[in-house]
């Protein structure tokens, strides 16, 4: 590859090499790219120019994958010596609100940022000013937004695959921030043009101390969406297994969504074997998509290149998106520390 092709790419910076800004991508289970760093080495349209981290042997690891990195301890110096196009934060979540409020101010127009938006509601609230004011598009990896098949199936409830949804429930394992949040985004993505947005909660805390970080604990929760419909969100325990199932039940059928996330299942009625004028669950369902992880940081980052090309590009998660997120974990957690009490939720 010539200087002049690199050149004319757009140059990219991550800041944060970690589990999910590098260290995934040697992972051999993993589909590929499997990490911030290794989505833009993979993307033809991109040259990451040069990494950031606290932690000089995660170079040395980059390096493997990508000869001619440059390495910085300080994101503000490598912002301003490389002037990249797109940043992505892939950093420990206590630090993405200053970090994304630096790359705003140092002019960047695209940033790729790994879940929460922010510590809490209120910086949220201040990033999210920012990002209007200097017209800043942002994109959250909630994963399953960048789900091929996720995609897909939100198509098909909305063509009503089993009928109108009446009820569904999901499950999580490790932290209401840290792995709930997925849940809530996937369920709000599925359910956005049948159900509405979440307007209500009902927060419990978990009897069983499942596994979790002492800052971010396990609840359970009942979500209230605009039309009525309830679903469950349930916590497990990340020690016993990993686990991200939904249980989706129509009037036609069923969705279950299962391995986690890997397979999507529908189950359709049936006449009952055992008494006469019911009906059923057929036990033996249709598989709507193969059973294999899908590459959704191949998505994540051809979305972020689309974003800045075009001017009417949006990301498929947006700040906004992870903002109602943590609104509605803030408000789970605070109806659990009041007896489970019904906490409305309001956006505007």
């Amino acid at each position: 590859m010539t200087k002049k092709t690199i050149k004319s790419k757009i140059q990219v910076c991550v800041i944060g090499t970690g589990r999910i800004g590098l260290s995934h991508e040697f992972d051999t289970k993993r589909v590929k790219p499997a990490s911030h760093v290794g989505m833009w080495i993979k993307n033809k349209k991109c040259n990451l120019k040069a990494i950031c981290d606290k932690n000089k042997s995660q170079f040395s690891k980059a390096k493997k994958l990508k000869k001619d990195l440059i390495f910085y301890r300080n994101p503000k110096k490598m912002l301003q010596e490389i002037k990249p196009k797109i940043v992505s934060i892939a950093t420990w979540k206590d630090t993405h609100f200053k970090i994304t409020k630096l790359c705003i101010n140092q002019g960047i127009k695209v940033i790729v940022l790994e879940k929460p938006l922010a510590n809490n509601i209120k910086q949220s609230k201040e990033i999210l000013s920012l990002i209007k004011k200097y017209k800043v598009k942002v994109l959250v990896n909630h994963r399953r937004r960048y789900d091929t098949e996720i995609i897909k199936l939100k198509k098909k409830l909305d063509k009503g695959i089993i009928g109108e949804v009446i009820q569904a429930s999901s499950y999580y394992v490790y932290g209401l921030l840290t792995t709930a949040t997925h849940t809530i985004d996937t369920l709000r993505f599925l359910f956005s043009n049948i159900a509405g947005e979440i307007n209500a909660v009902y927060g419990f805390k978990n009897s069983f101390n499942n596994f979790s970080s002492p800052d971010d604990k396990n609840y359970d929760a009942v979500l209230v969406f605009e039309n009525g419909l309830r679903v469950t969100l349930q916590s497990l325990d990340m020690k016993s297994y990993d686990n991200f199932d939904f249980h989706i039940y129509g009037k036609k059928g069923k969705i279950l969504i299962t391995e986690i996330g890997r397979s999507i299942l529908k189950f359709s009625v049936k006449k009952s074997p055992e008494h006469s004028g019911f009906t059923e669950l057929n036990q033996k369902p249709i598989k709507l998509c193969k059973s294999k992880p899908r590459n959704q940081f191949a998505k994540l980052s051809d979305n972020a290149v689309e974003c800045l090309k075009k001017k009417k590009a949006l990301p498929l998660c947006s700040a906004e998106d992870s903002f109602i997120d943590m609104e509605i974990i803030n408000k789970i957690i605070l109806s659990a520390k009041s007896g489970s009490k019904e906490k409305k939720i309001k956006f505007k």
